[in-house]
């Protein structure tokens, strides 16, 4: 079965190649159309769910942008979510908050008995808080790379020129009940995610998430879905890794644009 790759700007400057190949080749012509390139391809890269191309790797992506998660207009109008709700380990109950904003800002609160434990990621820096220390440290490397990748506001379909990656279709699988469509991203930070989606709802059933260095594969179940602002969230999620369960979210609350500001997002001092 051919599995077609996504291949970065080759849909987004199609059109700009027609332009090309009607113009003069003056070399100060090319060093302007050069300019303009570069120029659709940073708006590319930086552009949430973007017009695809009509193969069937763009056409699945297509169908999860606007039925699946609501839409470019929908997602350009959510900068923040606020997540409350309980988390089971097999330590017991906890309750869990997290605060999350766009691109890449991250930070959680884990309640028990015994204290909090608390974690962030402020763009530079990813942080933790483990009690009964109430002094923050910077994680080491292998727990940062982990919490930085974690810390990607929405999932890694939502910009598919972005560099680092590559897309691609593998299957159309059964995934506990459902019909899923199952699209690989692979990316240059060494972490492999293959997102299950389902064929009627173009919603994600289930995220296998494989650390390429390490060898580690995480798995995640979402189920029963609300909307926010247009936005699917999942009101439960059950996660694995190397096929031990590991934890179950069950949402309790949810609130988007909270006015959540990057500074929120720092280690404490």
């Amino acid at each position: 079965m051919s599995q077609p790759l996504l291949r970065t700007f080759f849909y987004g400057t199609l059109g700009l190649a027609v332009l090309i190949s009607s113009v003069s080749a003056k070399a100060a012509k090319a060093i302007t159309l050069d300019a303009v390139e570069d120029e659709v391809a940073v708006i590319l890269r930086q552009t949430a769910m973007p017009k695809m191309g009509l193969d069937r790797l763009g056409s699945i992506l297509t169908r999860c942008y606007n039925v699946g998660f609501g839409g470019p207009d929908n997602w350009a109008k959510v900068h923040s979510l606020r997540v409350s709700g309980q988390l089971t380990l097999e330590a017991g109950e906890f309750e869990f908050n997290s605060y999350q904003k766009k691109p890449h800002y991250l930070k959680m609160t884990i309640q028990g008995r015994r204290g909090a434990m608390q974690a962030g990621y402020d763009g530079d820096v990813a942080w933790q808080v483990l009690a009964p220390d109430p002094a923050a440290v910077e994680m080491d490397a292998a727990q940062a790379r982990s919490f930085i990748h974690s810390a990607h506001f929405g999932n890694h379909l939502l910009y598919p020129y972005a560099l680092g990656k590559q897309i691609e279709y593998l299957d159309t699988v059964p995934v506990d009940g459902a019909i899923c469509h199952q699209i690989r991203v692979t990316m240059e930070s060494g972490f492999q995610v293959d997102y299950f989606v389902d064929i009627r709802t173009y919603l994600e059933c289930k995220t296998i998430m494989t650390d390429l260095r390490t060898g580690k594969v995480s798995e995640t179940l979402a189920e029963d879905y609300i909307r926010e602002s247009g936005i699917p969230i999942a009101r439960k999620v059950v996660s694995s890794e190397n096929g031990v369960w590991i934890s179950t979210f069950k949402l309790d609350k949810i609130t988007v644009n909270s006015g959540v500001m990057p500074w929120m997002f720092k280690m404490p001092k």
